[in-house]
């Protein structure tokens, strides 16, 4: 199976457990920008609650995501305190934040950048999809439809909030919803808040992040 989403920074669970399923993960890079998804933003767990870390870019959502450039306003400074400050007590701050902060570091795109967080987080989950970009493939295909082409998907792993659309877009491709029901788990703080990154499962357990993310997709 074959899922193809546009990368997201710190992917959300639904997006990381599309890693653990699918055989084959095509970044649609070359999709245009959208202000309510996680392009360029994600919410990590603090002592107050929750909160947006977000990236400053250059151009209007109508951009495609490897034309889209970041600005240098010092969000790379912001991102690296409000995590060391949310997940420096957590089990595994040692050993995660180093190549978060290498990650954060990508130059290039807002593409580049989200490429990185994805492929990090397919490495912390241990991964078994390939993963490659859009923009990589022959044409550079810009929409789903292009995308599954050039790809040549044959079955298609979608989640709940683009099921339809995927299935009216590919009419003939058979498309499989994958859905998940995040689980409560430990967090860094007393109590749980649902609706996180990838990066509040890898901060607190480390090797065992699949197994978490997995519990939200079983039956």
């Amino acid at each position: 199976m074959t899922a193809i989403r546009p990368p997201e920074l710190a992917p959300r669970l639904a997006y990381a457990a599309l890693l653990l399923v699918a055989d084959r993960v095509v970044l649609a890079d070359t999709f245009p920008l959208s202000r309510q998804s996680g392009h360029s933003r994600m919410r990590i767990r603090t002592s107050q609650g929750t909160q947006w870390l977000t990236v400053p870019r250059s151009h209007g959502v109508a951009d495609r995501l490897d034309r889209v450039e970041t600005v240098d306003d010092g969000w790379r400074r912001r991102h690296r305190g409000a995590v060391r400050s949310a997940y420096g007590m957590a089990p595994f701050y040692d050993h995660v934040a180093p190549g978060w902060s290498a990650v954060l570091d990508t130059p290039g795109s807002l593409a580049d950048l989200t490429v990185a967080s994805v492929r990090w987080a397919a490495e912390w989950l241990e991964s078994p999809a390939e993963v490659v970009r859009a923009s990589e493939l022959a044409g550079a295909p810009g929409t789903l439809a292009e995308v599954a082409r050039a790809a040549s998907v044959e079955t298609l792993v979608t989640l709940p909030e683009s099921s339809e659309r995927d299935a009216a877009v590919l009419p003939g491709l058979e498309v499989h919803t994958l859905a998940y029901h995040e689980a409560e788990r430990r967090q860094a703080f007393p109590g749980f808040v649902a609706g996180l990154s990838v990066l509040d499962v890898v901060m607190n357990y480390g090797p065992a992040s699949a197994e978490v993310v997995r519990e939200g997709t079983a039956p």
